[in-house]
């Protein structure tokens, strides 16, 4: 099935979508919670978080001058590691950020739907994951990240306008969601609060306490702004 051509895609990228009545926003919003929500959709769900995680760390490392040596996701906890070297990439900011990475990324999406920019959400999207794939260093982190970015590249180019638009809004609410779901799981136990423990001697609670805050925050703000 052959999709529109380079310059159909492109003009359907520029033009502004209305967005969707806010009852079929709630309603895609509810999928994406019972998706969160549910053991077995969150077995799959959870890598999307994760990948927006490291990623998070990722561009607060290269912002703060590091180089990225490379990224792992890992397939066993969903868990992931950025390495990156010099710049002053491993310091406070660039550690605190990870937990934050879901609800940034949803916040954005919800954003840009908001001013009828619901198809960029998909291409802004598979373009961050290009960028990613290219510091990933292991099989699996890969693969996911490669299916991923198919399935989106999938609706965005063969999809309608419609299906796009459903596409970008359920995106924008999984990550939002997901974003209060893992800081709840790990909670203080979260690596990445103890490496904060190490560097600041705050307690890694508070840095659980601030990430959940924070994330409820985003789901607020993110919700009003596709409803």
């Amino acid at each position: 099935m052959s999709g529109p051509s380079f310059q159909e895609m492109v003009q359907r990228i520029s033009e502004i979508q209305r967005p969707l009545p806010a009852g079929a926003s709630l309603g895609i919003g509810l999928a994406a919670l019972i998706a969160v929500a549910f053991p077995f959709t969150w077995l799959f769900v959870r890598y999307l978080d994760t990948m927006a995680h490291e990623g998070s760390h990722a561009v607060m490392q290269s912002a703060a001058g590091a180089k990225i040596l490379g990224i792992w996701l890992f397939r066993e906890d969903a868990g992931g590691l950025t390495a990156g070297w010099g710049g002053s990439g491993r310091g406070v900011l660039s550690a605190f950020i990870g937990y934050l990475g879901s609800s940034l990324f949803g916040l954005a999406a919800a954003k840009l739907i908001s001013i009828g920019h619901s198809i960029v959400v998909l291409w802004l999207a598979l373009a961050l994951l290009v960028l990613l794939l290219a510091v990933v260093r292991n099989g699996f982190g890969i693969a996911a990240i490669a299916i991923t970015g198919l399935v989106i590249y999938e609706i965005a180019r063969h999809g309608s306008a419609t299906q796009a638009i459903v596409a970008a809004y359920g995106i924008a609410w999984l990550l939002l969601f997901a974003g209060i779901r893992v800081v709840l799981e790990h909670w203080d136990g979260a690596g990445d609060a103890r490496n904060l423990h190490d560097q600041t001697k705050i307690v890694p609670v508070t840095f659980a306490r601030m990430w959940l805050v924070g994330a409820i925050f985003a789901l607020l703000v993110g919700a009003k702004l596709m409803i």
